[in-house]
């Protein structure tokens, strides 16, 4: 544990930069617990994009490396930890339950990005590629990272490519979002992480006033959230508008079978007077035995 300020404050006898370290190591599980008990439950992983995952492991796994050759706060090495874990415990997950219909088409340009790629990165219909692509890019990393751990510039690169990674994180499913015209399947308690969480973090980057590349990519990560958050509230409010029109509707459409049925009532008891009429007009004019005699 680093030793700073937080070694002389105490909550309940407990050090704080223990509660830190342990909240930050557990904050990937809370945020995207329920997200993970969602798909699990549906039985399908659609409305989250998968491409967040993909950078989310990229970042964890970089600031493992950079931790490992410039060990700085170990709370932030826990997180990396805890959030890599996470990913790939949702990646399986999100590929065991991704909808057929992605399967049985060409590609999943059409749900994820609206983009094609080469050789369709990250849209693999195969689940092992999915993993050999994460095996490979650990591997390049740290075959760099023991050529040039001697190198400060090494560990620059790594620092401002994973803060590059984190600024677009929230792109993905702000893209899948607009293409989808709903957020149905994202949950709205990983969406309230993501925007209180970079929020603050942005906010601690200017206070703290650390380097420029961080405030740029803590500022763009909290845009792309509010983004999402708009989002949220725009198809929230289209849904419940649709729904309203559709029960007005329904409920019209109730009143005229109402009303038509109460016309063919009528017609009905229309009918049967005027055939009553009718007989009761005719009787008079019937001859009796007597009358033939």
């Amino acid at each position: 544990m680093s030793s700073g300020a937080t070694d002389d404050i105490k909550i309940l006898g407990i050090p704080l930069n223990y509660i830190i370290a342990a909240f930050l190591a557990i904050s990937p599980v809370t945020s995207y617990a329920d997200q993970m008990f969602y798909v699990w439950r549906r039985k399908s992983s659609e409305g989250f994009a998968l491409d967040t995952s993909g950078l989310l492991i990229a970042v964890s796994t970089l600031r493992i490396y950079y931790w490992l050759g410039r060990p700085l706060e170990l709370p932030i090495f826990l997180q990396s930890v805890s959030m890599l874990v996470v990913q790939l415990i949702y990646l399986k997950l999100a590929l065991m339950y991704m909808p057929a219909v992605w399967r049985r088409s060409k590609s999943m340009e059409d749900v994820f990005i609206p983009f094609k790629r080469p050789m369709f990165f990250w849209q693999w219909k195969s689940d092992w590629k999915f993993y050999l692509c994460i095996a490979i890019f650990m591997a390049i990393v740290g075959i760099l990272q023991l050529s040039l751990t001697a190198f400060d510039t090494w560990f620059e690169i790594i620092a401002r490519v994973a803060v590059a990674f984190e600024a677009v994180l929230p792109l993905p499913q702000l893209l899948l979002n607009y293409t989808r015209h709903s957020l149905a399947g994202f949950r709205f308690t990983l969406l309230f992480a993501w925007v209180s969480g970079d929020f603050v973090k942005t906010i601690f980057y200017y206070i703290d006033n650390q380097a420029y590349y961080y405030k740029i990519g803590g500022t763009c990560q909290t845009v792309l959230n509010f983004g999402i958050l708009a989002q949220y509230i725009y198809y929230w409010r289209k849904k419940r508008l649709e729904n309203r029109k559709a029960k007005e509707m329904n409920v019209e459409v109730d009143d005229l079978k109402s009303t038509v049925a109460v016309q063919e009532s009528d017609v009905e008891a229309g009918e049967d007077t005027a055939l009553l009429s009718a007989e009761t007009t005719d009787s008079p004019n019937q001859l009796t035995p007597d009358q033939v005699v």
